[in-house]
């Protein structure tokens, strides 16, 4: 017999539970939720060696280093640069380079290609 609690149990939680399950795996794999909408897709070599992805519009960006996601924002006082931040760091576009500044330290990418 199928009652309101086993019906729930099934159409409800069936698809949050997985969603939780995969949450992570979308993170770790640089997908960003299709409402963000981003019209331009690049990967970066930093001088570390190490890959990052750089998902960005006009309005904001998200940017995917060593299983890590930061959301940024465009700068709009920045009118010559592309620039985007949060409270944390700024991310500045110019051309095939990457700088990425915080607090501390400040690291120059290069774009390897074009997702």
């Amino acid at each position: 017999m199928t009652t309101a609690r086993s019906l729930f149990k099934r159409e409800f939680l069936g698809p949050v539970a997985l969603g939780i399950f995969l949450f992570p795996l979308t993170l770790q794999a640089g997908v960003s939720p299709w409402w963000e909408n981003y019209e331009s897709k690049q990967i970066y070599r930093c001088g570390d060696s190490s890959e990052l992805l750089l998902e960005h519009n006009d309005h904001q960006a998200s940017l995917y280093h060593q299983g890590y996601k930061s959301n940024l924002f465009r700068d709009q006082k920045a009118f010559a640069l592309k620039r985007y931040a949060n409270e944390r760091l700024s991310v500045v576009l110019n051309g095939d380079e990457l700088i990425i500044e915080d607090l501390l330290s400040k690291t120059r990418c290069q774009r390897t290609e074009q997702v």
